[in-house]
């Protein structure tokens, strides 16, 4: 009885979920550094250390960021940005607190 109870409830929730228009909002495209974790939730980019803690967010704003990738030794992670249409490759610091922000244009 209790499974019935459970899957019905999680029926419910998905179904709510998916009439709201909106798709759920969900952690994607995890990837490692030696100290941190960055992953895309929300359409922004967000790294938390790998001992765990409080999620820091590096993007904010009208777009969607996809891909994230640490460089070699940790400092900067590049990712897809899709902002106005157009997807380019950015680099941002991974201790995050900075604007700046790269498009590596090819």
């Amino acid at each position: 009885m209790f499974r019935f109870a459970a899957g019905l409830f999680a029926l419910v929730t998905l179904s709510v979920g998916l009439a709201s228009g909106q798709a759920p909002l969900l952690l994607q495209h995890p990837t490692l550094s030696a100290t941190q974790i960055a992953f895309v939730y929300a359409g922004d980019l967000w790294t938390v250390p790998r001992g765990g803690g409080a999620a820091q967010r590096l993007t904010a704003g009208i777009g969607a960021v996809s891909r994230p990738a640490f460089s070699l030794d940790g400092s900067e992670i590049a990712f897809t940005g899709d902002y106005n249409g157009n997807s380019d490759v950015y680099i941002i610091p991974a201790s995050g607190g900075g604007h700046m922000m790269f498009a590596l244009l090819g």
